[in-house]
């Protein structure tokens, strides 16, 4: 076939090229061997021609046409194809074009609109999948997120008591872990806050909320009070301050207490305590 064979676009498929794009090689697999790491072919070629249907821009006259990535053509007019546009480990399984690339221009139309992209909303199902193309909005989306989430465990994770720690060591930890030094049980908890910072605010929060379930009983019981006038809780009816709550961020109140009271296993416990007698007396 000649040059002129190929890449025959109507002009409105000439999808403009002002970001940067990746394609991801798509059958990237763990490592069974090597966890965290993943297998990769260290070359990979994949057909560098196509044949796909198009329109006209209302959706009409569909028809063939065969696309390749192309370098131009021979004196007899054939075509010549590519050589640079392949999968390989030294590039992670990504393939990254940039519109600064004048050559980048003809890849990104041939791996857009092929139906070895997966991304393709409109490719042939028959056609064996080769690449995806990364939303690097959504990507960067879920990297802040990602990142505002390890940085609030963090933060939580270098301000735990010892009470604390030893908590979410008998939760995320193991039997033999009990048994470490506080240094040696800080380092494994802020392992996980760096690591699996859902994990460990669920942790933390899961806690929190059996405190804050504690709290409320105890306040409809009557054993203790949150004094808003004085900003602060106390014992009833002795009216013994537990914490002041001056400064404190009112819609999380409870949480702010339950934390104190997580940092001061021995009012928790005599809370607890009283709860329990009240309700045996019940």
């Amino acid at each position: 076939m000649k040059a002129t064979d190929y890449n025959n676009y109507p002009e409105w498929m000439k999808k403009p090229f002002t970001k940067m794009v990746i394609y991801t090689y798509n059958d990237i697999r763990k490592d069974p061997d090597n966890p965290g790491r993943y297998i990769v072919p260290s070359h990979y070629q994949f057909k560098l021609t196509d044949q796909i249907i198009v329109t006209d821009e209302d959706g009409t006259n569909q028809r063939p046409i065969y696309i390749a990535y192309s370098k131009g053509a021979s004196a007899d007019g054939s075509i010549i194809f590519g050589q640079d546009l392949f999968f390989s480990s030294d590039n992670f399984g990504r393939i990254v074009l940039d519109p600064k690339r004048a050559s980048d221009h003809d890849k990104y139309m041939f791996m857009e609109y092929s139906n070895m992209n997966a991304s393709n909303p409109n490719r042939d199902d028959s056609v064996p999948v080769v690449w995806k193309k990364e939303d690097l909005e959504v990507k960067a989306k879920v990297s802040r997120v990602d990142r505002k989430a390890r940085k609030e465990a963090m933060l939580e994770a270098l301000q735990l008591s010892p009470h604390m720690v030893d908590v979410l060591v008998s939760v995320l930890g193991s039997r033999s872990d009990k048994d470490k030094s506080e240094e040696e049980k800080r380092d494994m908890i802020e392992d996980i806050a760096e690591k699996n910072p859902s994990k460990f605010l669920a942790a933390v929060k899961s806690n929190l909320s059996k405190i804050i379930q504690t709290i409320k009983e105890a306040k409809e019981i009557g054993i203790i009070r949150n004094d808003i006038k004085k900003q602060q809780f106390v014992f009833m009816p002795e009216e013994d301050l537990i914490l002041s709550t001056k400064g404190f961020d009112k819609k999380k109140i409870y949480e702010l207490f339950a934390k104190f009271l997580l940092e001061n296993p021995k009012v928790l416990k005599t809370i607890e305590s009283k709860v329990l007698m009240e309700k045996d007396l019940v």
